[in-house]
This record gives C-alpha cells, sequence and structure tokens, in this order.
C-alpha cells in the first residue's frame, strides 16, 4: 500500500510558490529482501508529446487509453539499489 503527493503544475496562484512541479514521477518496486528493483515506471503528469486534448473523452475507452499514453515501462532504476526509510 503505498500514496503518492505530487505537484503537477504550478499556477500564478498558488499556495506553495516555492515548491516546485514534480514530473515525470518515477516508481521503482523494490525487493527490500535482496535490495534489488524488480519493476517499475514513469508517469507524466501531461502527455509527453506537449499533445492537449481539446474535447473530453466520448467514452470509458478513449479515457483509459489516454491515460495509458502517460505511463512508460522504461526510465525506471534497474539492478541493485539501497531503500532510504521513509521521513
Amino acid at each position: 500500500m503505498a500514496g503518492v503527493r505530487y505537484r503537477a503544475w504550478q499556477p500564478p496562484s498558488c499556495l506553495h510558490p516555492t515548491i516546485g512541479v514534480h514530473t515525470p514521477l518515477i516508481f521503482d518496486i523494490v525487493d527490500t529482501w535482496s535490495s534489488r528493483s524488480i519493476g517499475g515506471c514513469t508517469y507524466h503528469v501531461t502527455h509527453p508529446g506537449g499533445r492537449s486534448y481539446t474535447t473530453f473523452p466520448v467514452n470509458a475507452y478513449e479515457a483509459e487509453s489516454r491515460r495509458l499514453a502517460r505511463f512508460f515501462r522504461s526510465g525506471h532504476t534497474p539492478g541493485p539499489i539501497k531503500p532510504r526509510a521513509a521521513p
């Protein structure tokens, strides 16, 4: 179980102007027993190619395909990794 809190963009009238944008998000699934990354992905908050949709999705399939276009299997940390303790 995990939760992720991040800032997707920084509008001019935001509550915390000193906190920067956290993109892209890189997720690693770490096996703490063997200290290895066993998988992961990279998530882009917006379309990585800069595509901006002007209409809402017409059905659930289109909405799902838009979400999946922002995930990439590459970009995570492969191999041995030393996990850090949560703050």
